[in-house]
């Protein structure tokens, strides 16, 4: 089943996924692994490693720090994890060390394995398209991704102050910003870690941009966009991740 077919399923609110993660249980060996799918309270692991319901287990991905949570159900394929509340508060920040990669989701030139998605529409009182930019990173597979709001509103990206943005309850703020000015155009480019392009996918995105002088926009992108952009990874992430 696509990501597109599972969002169509919203009555479940339960979305495929497929990035790699590492994962130890009651503080045993770690165990390289890829997650099923999510809500946006807890996380579906592939494993054949035997677990139990209470077990505690930590996971790691996307160079986040470790995740604590506890194993509520296990099942033939795996088993699902509750993510508590601080640990859901740091799946919402992305990996600092992405500034040379925003510059090729801004439009740089960028390595061949880098994929970026049609321009967006979105939905804002500020003319805008959004783009996704996804390469390999830090891990096997596509793992990083940028977020590039392009508008010919040039005032509209001057003094920003914060970007945050919004996947069902889930809010951060957008890290690794860069801004520039290109051809009449202002660009900001942010990052994204895996959980947060996977929520977009499933929820969609709505974006805050608020200025140092408490001036703010918003701009909404639908999920769907999103969920093709990560369908777009999947063969070319088989050949780079085999």
């Amino acid at each position: 089943m696509t990501v597109v077919q599972k969002i169509d399923r919203r009555q479940a609110q339960r979305f495929q996924a497929d990035f790699n993660i590492c994962f130890s249980i009651n503080g045993g060996a770690e165990i390289v692994s890829n997650a099923l799918n999510f809500t946006s309270r807890s996380l579906a692991i592939r494993s054949d490693v035997l677990a139990q319901k209470g077990d505690r287990i930590t996971v790691y991905f996307g160079g986040l720090p470790a995740l604590e949570g506890e194993i509520v159900r296990v099942f033939p394929e795996g088993f699902a994890v509750l993510l508590g509340q601080d640990s859901l508060a740091l799946m919402a920040h992305a990996h600092p060390d992405c500034s040379e990669s925003a510059f090729h989701a801004a439009g740089a030139a960028g390595p061949v394995e880098t994929v970026t998605s049609p321009f967006i529409r979105t939905r804002s009182s500020v003319p805008s398209r959004a783009l996704i930019s996804s390469g390999v990173g830090y891990q096997p597979g596509y793992n990083r991704h940028f977020l590039s709001i392009v508008t010919p509103d040039l005032e509209a990206l001057e003094n920003i102050s914060a970007i945050r943005i919004n996947a069902d309850d889930v809010r951060w703020t957008a890290s690794a910003l860069k801004f520039e000015r290109r051809n009449n155009r202002g660009i900001a480019v942010m990052s994204l870690n895996d959980w947060q392009v996977h929520m977009g996918a499933a929820y969609g995105l709505k974006i805050s941009v608020m200025t140092e002088d408490r001036r703010e926009w918003t701009l909404e992108i639908d999920a769907e966009p999103i969920a093709e952009h990560l369908e777009s990874l999947s063969p070319m992430k088989m050949a780079v991740s085999a």
